[in-house]
């Protein structure tokens, strides 16, 4: 007993921890690596949602629009309905500039024969040429024009290279054959996997050629507000508010979001915790001749109770650094390889401390019961153990 009692003398607290750590590399490196899995499918989760909504934000905004208008009661904003009624009714209240109105629908494309790319879904966004919605195509336009007619349309340069559409092509929508005449490439991510149409043509598809999904209003930043609260006052079936709150008027679908995120973080826990304990409780069985030797040489309680805990933190806490990493890394490659025009990740510094919290709790959950197993180890018993 001699020899590693006195190494354990010599050593810092820390030194001891590390090197009982890492006694056993293999069996350490796999609990890591299911702390890591765990933390970084959080990091990877909360990014890509926090993203998404941003995305969202920041393709409302990007419209120039003073105001978006549509239906208050709609559970989702595919779901909303603004009649012609509506539009003629904004249109003529005082401060109103232009009124642009849209449809938004997805469809899934054929293939391009038996191995040609297929497509989880590409959107339609019903738009009118000469509406002020459009101006902000201009500058994403990378090829031709934008459309003027009803057969035509502009395809985003994702979809024109996956369904290896060109400008002058003609393609099926809907039964419907139309000519590309634009490609374009938009600062927002789910916006690349669209397609511009002409609303009317989109609204007959949908059977709503007598409403629209949205409206964008453009007043003077002064009368924003009093354009607002005179919409929502002859119109209370509808609500108008700043593009930057748009998505807020959905929380119960974020909120659903979220508890989906919250349900895998706790057993993304479960299962690194698993992975922890026993790597834990394999290490204290182990040892336990060493810990009733510290015990005979004067090591309270507490110390070899502490001592545990911060081996089982430590363990999480490189597991969480290296699931942090893996996180962002795993979630940009997957993004680029199959959703790049689908999905965006945004990574704020509350997603990491999130992340970190996870492995924190991971580490000290799992080494609490070993920690006070080894903690109550009588030393008599312990110099017996074989």
């Amino acid at each position: 007993m001699r020899g590693p009692v006195l190494r354990v003398r010599q050593g810092s607290g820390l030194t001891y921890v590390w090197r009982n750590l890492f006694q056993r590399k293999v069996r350490t490196g796999l609990s890591m690596l299911g702390v890591g899995v765990a933390v970084a499918s959080v990091v990877a989760l909360i990014s890509v949602s926090v993203g998404l909504q941003g995305s969202l934000d920041h393709y409302m905004e990007a419209s120039g629009a003073s105001l978006m208008v549509f239906s208050g009661q709609a559970a989702d904003p595919v779901f909303s309905k603004v009649t012609l009624d509506d539009v003629a009714t904004i249109r003529a209240i005082p401060g109103v500039d232009t009124v642009s109105r849209v449809h938004f629908s997805a469809f899934r494309p054929e293939r391009t024969g038996e191995k040609g790319p297929a497509l989880p879904a590409v959107f339609l966004f019903g738009r009118y040429p000469d509406e002020r919605i459009m101006n902000k195509y201009s500058r994403f336009l990378k090829e031709g024009r934008l459309f003027e007619k009803p057969n035509e349309i502009v395809v985003s340069r994702f979809i024109a290279e996956t369904l290896r559409w060109q400008v002058g092509a003609k393609v099926h929508i809907y039964g419907g054959e139309y000519d590309v005449v634009g490609v374009f490439d938009s600062d927002v991510a789910w916006e690349n996997g669209g397609i511009i149409i002409h609303a009317d043509v989109l609204g007959k598809q949908l059977g709503r050629s007598d409403s629209y999904t949205l409206l964008f209003v453009y007043t003077s930043e002064a009368a924003a507000d009093t354009v607002r609260k005179s919409i929502e006052g002859k119109l209370p079936h509808l609500r108008a508010v700043p593009p930057r709150d748009f998505t807020n008027n959905f929380a119960d679908q974020l909120e659903i979001v979220d508890e989906f995120i919250a349900l895998v973080t706790v057993i993304a826990m479960a299962i690194g915790v698993l992975g922890v304990l026993n790597t834990m409780m394999m290490s204290v069985s182990e040892r336990t001749r060493e810990i009733g030797t510290l015990r005979a040489l004067g090591w309270s309680r507490r110390r070899i109770l502490c001592t545990v805990l911060v081996e089982g933190l430590l363990l999480s806490s490189i597991g969480g650094a290296f699931g942090l990493i893996l996180g962002v890394a795993g979630t940009e490659v997957l993004i680029a390889l199959w959703s790049k025009a689908y999905l965006v990740a945004s990574y704020l510094p509350s997603t990491f401390l999130k992340g970190g919290l996870v492995a924190v709790i991971v580490g000290v959950g799992a080494a609490l019961y070993p920690a006070y197993r080894a903690a109550n180890l009588k030393p008599v018993e312990a110099l017996r153990y074989e």
